[in-house]
């Protein structure tokens, strides 16, 4: 059985290098780790800050990934029943309607190997989406913004795909662009596309080999604003808690696994990522860490988006 940490918010042919590890002290007045440090001065709040939460309240016997917007918000392959929430905001960037897509695969075995149908007669989906803001409102105070329930289904299929929507607020609408601007990556020459990617990886890769930790700060800037902006982060320790976790990335020990990887597009074509297709990892970003003798791995979620057409790839989720 694997085990994937993701690390969401901070986020074989190459081995870590043998260095001395480094502390945060280290780096703590390098330019670009400030700026980071500092984003919470930078977080705006308004008249409501509410909180978007996505709770999979039961899904059985199939395998599925869940987007908000075309951005992949959860995935589950493991072997199980499974239930679990997540925190949306990031992946809403405007008031209004918001799509939700539940694309429903093969349950997998206890080796990972996915079956070839879904059971439909055996399956269970529920679902909801609440809102709230936290401090002023309790948990159990939070309205519904979505109630889903799969309804009884008969027969078999290879694939099978839940679309809903729901209505959200977004205040930080005119404060967080992320790609719905940018240019759709799809009409691009998709080996070029490729390689450009490839090599941002590669060097992404680097630098937490290198433990080049300022650099790092450059690459993952706009996506840790936004991401701290869409959730009302406004407290110093917690964005002093993306530097303290990429310290601890970069002296990490375990090697990367940059292999077994297709291109995907995310964001109705305006995001790209490099995602694992192999068994144990399917759709999980190929920015992973692997302990070849525990088999535990370490997921970095990483979505690039090209700001307009000609311009270089950036980080925005």
């Amino acid at each position: 059985m694997k085990t994937v940490y993701t690390l969401l918010f901070c986020f074989g042919f190459l081995f870590s290098c043998a260095q001395k590890e480094i502390n945060k002290e280290d780096i703590t007045n390098e330019e670009n780790v400030k700026k980071v440090t500092n984003i919470y001065n930078e977080v705006k709040r308004y008249d409501y800050n509410p909180t978007y939460t996505l709770h999979i309240e039961k899904a059985a016997n199939f395998s599925f990934e869940a987007l908000i917007n075309d951005f992949p918000v959860f995935e589950e392959y493991n072997p199980r029943i499974m239930s679990g929430s997540k925190p949306i905001n990031h992946a809403i960037l405007k008031s209004g309607k918001q799509k939700l897509t539940i694309r429903m695969t093969p349950p997998v075995d206890k080796e990972y190997n996915m079956g070839h149908e879904i059971d439909m007669g055996n399956i269970a989906l529920k679902l909801s989406i609440n809102y709230g803001e936290y401090v002023l409102e309790k948990v159990n105070e939070f309205k519904e913004a979505l109630r889903y329930e799969l309804p009884a289904q008969k027969g078999k299929l290879p694939y099978y795909e839940v679309n809903l929507e729901f209505d959200a607020i977004a205040p930080y609408e005119n404060d967080i662009e992320g790609w719905q601007n940018g240019a759709d990556l799809t009409k691009e020459d998709k080996d070029k596309l490729l390689k450009e990617v490839e090599a941002f990886y590669k060097e992404l890769i680097e630098y937490y080999n290198t433990k080049d930790v300022n650099a790092l700060a450059f690459k993952y800037y706009k996506k840790q604003f936004e991401m701290e902006q869409a959730h009302y982060v406004t407290k110093m320790y917690e964005s002093q808690m993306v530097v303290d976790a990429w310290v601890k990335d970069v002296n990490e020990l375990a090697p990367f696994v940059f292999d077994q990887y297709m291109l995907r597009f995310y964001g109705r074509g305006k995001m790209v990522a490099l995602v694992k297709t192999d068994k144990y990892y399917i759709n999980l970003s190929t920015l992973m860490r692997e302990d070849p003798q525990s088999g535990k791995s370490i997921e970095y979620k990483m979505f690039l988006y090209r700001p307009k057409p000609g311009a270089p790839l950036e980080v925005i989720r």
